[in-house]
Order: structure tokens, then sequence, then C-alpha cells
């Protein structure tokens, strides 16, 4: 009886990692194609035809995983979307949209424990069980209790920006920065008082986690 070999499109920037996950998955019965750019994957699209897209966030200058997969969306909904990401969730990527399309699924890099880990959640999107694999909605994610706009905040920090040039960009009062600024360290528990400097140490903490972001 002859296996119908599921068609995979590998949507990463960082070479190794593409060429990681391509041998591994496939040595799973899986037909894979790569793409490192979001031009590349547009093209695979109806190229390659596949049935799932393993999707990272960041694929450099340009438009994100998050836009192609709105893309995907509303052109081939027929296509099932996994993102496989180092990004605890999507919002700290800075992307314009506020949303992930409906019906994707949200697999931390961190928490692919070993390939069979991998393939259940490729396999719950291809069954239309997206909502199986959401670790973009795990309470306990890092950075997690931070709301949308303080971890917009603390991005434009990591980015170096001053409170004065964030009051600017928001159309805002210094006042109203400072006082985003300290709900942000009050949520992540940096005292305010002592030797470590607050702004330092969330913005340690948003690196540590997101990686250092790339200014526009």
């Amino acid at each position: 009886m002859t296996v119908l070999q599921r068609r995979l499109l590998l949507v990463e920037d960082e070479p190794l990692t593409a060429a990681l996950l391509a041998e591994v998955l496939g040595a799973q019965d899986f037909v894979i194609e790569t793409a490192h750019t979001f031009l590349d994957a547009r093209q695979a699209l109806d190229a390659f035809d596949p049935d799932v897209v393993l999707l990272d966030i960041g694929l450099g200058d340009g438009p994100s995983g998050i836009d192609l997969a709105h893309i995907i969306n509303r052109q081939r909904p027929d296509i099932a979307v996994l993102f496989l990401t180092k990004q605890p969730d999507h919002r700290v990527s800075g992307d314009a949209d506020p949303d992930l399309a409906p019906g994707v699924g949200y697999l931390r890099k961190d928490k692919v424990r070993d390939t069979e880990y991998l393939l259940e959640a490729i396999n719950a999107v291809l069954s239309d069980r997206a909502f199986d694999v959401r670790d973009d909605r795990d309470p306990a994610r890092p950075l997690g209790d931070l709301s949308t706009k303080q971890l917009h905040v603390l991005r434009l920090m990591a980015l170096g920006y001053t409170n004065d040039a964030i009051a600017a960009r928001y159309a805002v009062s210094l006042s109203t920065v400072e006082r985003w600024a300290a709900a942000i360290f009050k949520s992540l528990g940096i005292p305010t008082t002592g030797e470590v400097n607050p702004r330092v140490e969330a913005v340690r903490r948003f690196v540590a986690v997101a990686g250092v972001p790339d200014r526009a």
C-alpha cells in the first residue's frame, strides 16, 4: 500500500535551523520545501502547494510570518499553518497586526522536547485541531503578565528609545510613559530601589525571551 507523503513548507530565516528541521521532518515521510524569506515563501505556496506550513515569525526585513499566515488564511485556507518560534507569543514581535490568523497553531521552540512532540503538533493542525497547539495562550509563558501595550513599550525600551521618544511616538506626556514603565516593573516583580536599574533589568528580561529586536 502506497503511503501518501504530506507536503510541508518550512519557512525559517536561519539556514542552520532550517536545515536541521528539514532533515528531521524529511525522515518522517514529509516532502520538504524550504523558504528563508517572505517572498520565497509566497512563491512556494503556489509552486510547491504544501499541505502544511511550518512558520517562524521573524523573517528578516519586510513582512513577517504573521503577515504570511494572514495571506494563507485569505487565499489558501486549505493549507494548515503552525508557527514554530522562540517568541512566547506574537505580541513581543512588535508586528502591526494585533491578531494571529484564525485556525493557526503556535508552538514555542523551547517547548519542543523531541521529534514526536513536534509531529503531534503538525498532525493537530493538519486535523483542524490547531486549538490544541496554542503555547501563546499559556498563562505561565514568559512576559505573559504584561499587556500588549506594556509589551510594545518594553520593546521600544529594548530598542534603546528614551521615555521622551516613547512619549512622542504615542503622543502622550512624559509622566504617562513613566507610569507605564512603573507598571511594567511592577508586573515583572522588579523593585525600583536598590542596586539594579529597573529599566535595564526589564530590557534584559525582554531580550532573554525575544532576542534583540530589529529597529525598523
